[in-house]
């Protein structure tokens, strides 16, 4: 099949992989013709190769890890008037027989259509980010006008999308919940996934990294990914404060977000020298370091309406990692983590509650790797990058 991928973001390297660049590799691998659609990393808009794979760069605003609300925004309505411009420039005679598209940006549902329509092709709407609902939940969108206009485009994605693959059955209740005209019989389950990681060569490095960060042999809760609002950062600084007296646990904190200066100077003013911040690793490096860790830390704002499934616990279970998950009101805790035995999970904010189980899950080191087998298990059975294939490519067959 002719594949399109409709991103907001596709790494140049190997070493600095992400899921949907995994997804691609695994599309690619089993013979099927893919071209990448992406935002461009020096600002022109081109068609080559990388790394043997045809990805067209488009220059336009950049949507990943925008600070400032009125740049993401403007990326976003920005966003598929670029695509179609560099699409008419350097695929017009092209066919597609698919665009993969992920959530986010929503707004991209428009360029999609616009393929769709031109090559008679299929939608595949990968959705990851429920969109204008979870935001305003969390009050990062409070305009009704905004609210309004960004629905429109949700509304649109699901009555359009051919498939729409959803984290858990919870995703597809809500959404078909919101809208009288949406009904439940495109929508599938799809988990998050990623590729394999060789555990071998990672548990080689695994001392290494510690020693790196001077971490010996510390217990080590990690926090890995995106750092917003999303991710409620109040949950893992009630942790670091309350064990603070506790030399042996360290939290550390990789990745960066809208909330994470907020985040480090609440720790200065605090003086929670037991929280070590790292702004980014290379893939393989992360992973290394997600090997050695003793616990893999989520946490969820509470307060979101839309229920979610976050995919950093993806990589902890491939790498045997317990999970302590501090979530809301979703399927997510039951699905991924009670159900598979992966670790532990409580409904944040309840500053009790989270630190009494954290305590169990330090006081039973032996639980801990009972934990971390039962997530592999669960992750080998469902998470990886080539069942996600299969499933898609199943989904896709039931549309032909």
């Amino acid at each position: 099949m002719n594949i399109l991928f409709s991103l907001i973001s596709y790494p140049v390297s190997t070493q600095s992989r992400d899921m949907y660049s995994d997804l691609v590799c695994e599309f690619v691998k089993n013979g099927h013709n893919v071209t990448v659609i992406a935002p461009s990393n020096d600002n022109k808009t081109s068609l080559s190769k990388e790394n043997g794979i045809e990805v067209l760069r488009v220059k336009t605003i950049p949507f990943v890890w925008q600070k400032k609300r009125i740049y993401k925004g403007l990326s976003m309505v920005v966003m598929p008037y670029s695509y179609k411009w560099a699409y008419r420039k350097h695929l017009n005679d092209r066919s597609f027989d698919w665009v993969i598209m992920p959530t986010p940006s929503i707004t991209l549902i428009d360029f999609a259509h616009y393929v769709k329509k031109k090559t008679d092709c299929k939608i595949y709407l990968i959705l990851r980010d429920i969109h204008p609902q979870s935001s305003a939940s969390l009050g990062e969108i409070r305009s009704k006008i905004l609210i309004k206009y960004l629905d429109s485009f949700s509304h649109k994605a699901y009555k359009i999308a051919t498939i729409v693959g959803c984290m858990s059955q919870m995703n597809i209740d809500y959404v078909c919940s919101l809208y009288d005209d949406v009904t439940n019989k495109n929508f599938r389950i799809l988990y998050n996934w990623i590729a394999k990681p060789s555990t071998e060569n990672l548990n080689n490095q695994s001392a290494n990294i510690r020693n790196k960060f001077n971490l010996g042999n510390k217990f080590i809760a990690l926090f890995g990914g995106n750092i917003g609002t999303g991710q409620r950062i109040e949950n893992i600084e009630m942790l670091a404060s309350h064990f603070i007296d506790n030399d042996d646990i360290r939290f550390v904190i990789i990745g960066k977000g809208v909330k994470c200066e907020q985040f480090k100077l609440y720790c200065k003013e605090h003086n929670l020298h037991n929280v070590i911040f790292i702004d980014y690793m290379p893939t393989d490096e992360y992973l290394s370091f997600v090997s050695s860790v003793d616990v893999g830390l989520v946490s969820i704002n509470e307060n979101n309406a839309a229920p979610t499934c976050p995919s950093k616990a993806v990589s902890y279970m491939a790498l045997k990692i317990p999970i302590f998950a501090m979530i809301n009101n979703s399927d997510y805790g039951k699905v991924y983590i009670e159900d598979s035995g992966a670790g532990i999970w409580c409904i944040g904010g309840n500053q009790h509650n989270i630190c009494a189980e954290f305590q169990k899950l330090y006081d039973n080191r032996d639980r801990l790797k009972q934990m971390g087998e039962a997530g592999y298990k669960f992750f080998n059975e469902n998470l990886t990058v080539s069942k996600i294939f299969q499933n898609i490519i199943e989904q896709m067959s039931e549309n032909d």
